[in-house]
Order: C-alpha cells, then structure tokens, then sequence
C-alpha cells in the first residue's frame, strides 16, 4: 500500500492538481491523506475522491502539525507495514508516472532509505530538493543539482515529494513539533541520519514540478530592510530565528545551534544587501 500524506490548509486548485497527477502516475494501490486545518474546512468539504481521506482539524496545525496528524493516523489506525511505501507530499508539486516508478523502484531495491526526485519549477529552473551540510560554522552547504550520479546523498530533505518505506517512518516517527512551519523536513530527515543512520538521496532520473507562487516569504522577493528583519520573527518565512535555532539544537546542542543561527541570520542579511 502507498500512503501519501499532504498538508492542504487552503489552495483547493493546486491540491486538485496534485490529485490528478497522482492519479495518472500510480497504479498501484494508494490512498492520500489530505490534512486541512483550515478554519472552514475548505479541503474536507470540496475535495471527494476515491483513494482519498481528508482529516479535518479544528484548530491551526502549520505544516509540522498536520504531517504530525498524518504520522499519527497512519502508526495508529492504518497497521503501517514496514513494506508499505510513505510519501510526505506538498500540494504544490506535480510528478509524471515515469518519475513515480523510478522512486519506488529504488525504495523496493532498499526500503531502508529515504528518496526525493529532483525538482524544477514553472519555469524550468531547478530548485534545491535537499541539502548537503559541508561545514556547521560557518555554516555552508551545497544543494546537489544537475548531477551526473544516479542519487546523490543528502542531509536534509525537502518534503515536496519525500518517499520512504513503512519501516523508516515506524524508526523515525514524529517531526519537532515546536518546529510549527518551516523546518521540519529537515528535522525528519536528520533525524533519521544522526539517530538511525538512514540515509537521504535526490534521484537523478526522477522530476517534480513545483508552483511556489504562494508559498511563504521569500528572500528573493523581499522588497526592504523592514521586511527583512520582519522575517526573522514570522512563521511564515524560513529565516525565523527562533524556529533556526529549535532545529539544530535538537541535533547539535545549544552552542552548536547559537553559531548554526548566527551564521545563517548574518548569510541572509549579507544575500540580501548583494541582491540590492
């Protein structure tokens, strides 16, 4: 069974989209869990499908706390096989059946692993599908794209399209959930590093396609200094100091954590002022 687990909130369209592709990608059996913390419940009450589960929630979740609920639905009610294949989706991607199979191919070559496709937005640019951490501080890192290898190993995973077998998400369990929104694809995927030694790789042959205008706040469309620093404090954009530092504390300690945060808050205003 293939369970794919897909925070909504709103953008009932992009969700539609992401369905309709899984739809022509799969033909194994699967069953989507769709989580929608949306006041209304906009998902829940639009959204009727075969092979798909909307869960409700009545209070805010952010994307950690849905992925959560899915986590939970799954280990508790759905008797998870370590032979089951789990996938973490966003609802802004699309993937093509050719694609699909080569990711669970290679999950059913070795389940002890962890795999994403490599993913190219609206206009044909790749983007970063996961991150390789060279140095903690300065803090570097190098995102693998337009590689030559077949999969390329990673240490922090986005979670557009995140495959794994059944028996990883049983080791590695719940995301952070002090994490709220940004963060916690890398948590789940150094977690399943550091304490599990499973490891995480971007296909090479395999393509996700990603629509991010409405995503989050992003340091290339930061118009100002005033909204620069505003994004230090909001949920809503990566560079959340506090949400930084919850991340590699967990993993590194607090005196690791403080320098990771320092590094990577002083990297973003330099970026920014260069952009300028």
């Amino acid at each position: 069974m293939i369970y794919i687990i897909v925070p909504t909130f709103d953008r009932v369209e992009d969700t539609k989209n992401f369905l309709n592709s899984i739809h022509r990608s799969v033909s194994s059996k699967y069953l989507v869990l769709l989580i929608d913390d949306h006041p209304s419940n906009i998902t829940f009450n639009t959204i009727k499908k075969n092979n798909v589960k909307v869960l409700p929630s009545n209070e805010e979740l952010w994307w950690v706390g849905s992925v959560n609920l899915g986590i939970k639905k799954l280990l508790n009610e759905y008797n998870l096989n370590e032979d089951d294949i789990v996938v973490f989706a966003n609802n802004d991607v699309q993937i093509e059946k050719k694609s699909f199979e080569i990711l669970l191919n290679e999950i059913k070559k070795d389940n002890y692993q962890i795999i994403h496709p490599r993913t190219f937005d609206l206009n044909q640019i790749e983007v970063s599908s996961g991150t390789k951490i060279i140095s903690l501080f300065p803090y570097v890192t190098k995102h693998p794209k337009n590689f030559k290898r077949k999969k390329v190993a990673i240490d922090m995973g986005t979670t557009r399209f995140l495959m794994m077998g059944g028996g990883v998400l049983k080791k590695v369990g719940y995301i952070n959930q002090e994490l709220l929104q940004y963060g916690g694809d890398n948590d789940f995927t150094l977690t399943a590093k550091r304490s599990h030694n499973i490891k995480t790789h971007i296909m090479r042959d395999a393509v996700c396609v990603l629509d991010d205008s409405q995503t989050g706040i992003k340091n290339q469309n930061i118009p100002s200094c005033k909204e620069l620093f505003k994004s230090f404090n909001s949920i809503k954009s990566p560079n959340n100091i506090r949400f930084r530092y919850i991340l590699f504390k967990k993993h590194y300690g607090k005196v690791a954590s403080s320098l990771i945060t320092l590094s990577l808050t002083i990297n973003t205003i330099l970026k920014f002022i260069i952009k300028r």
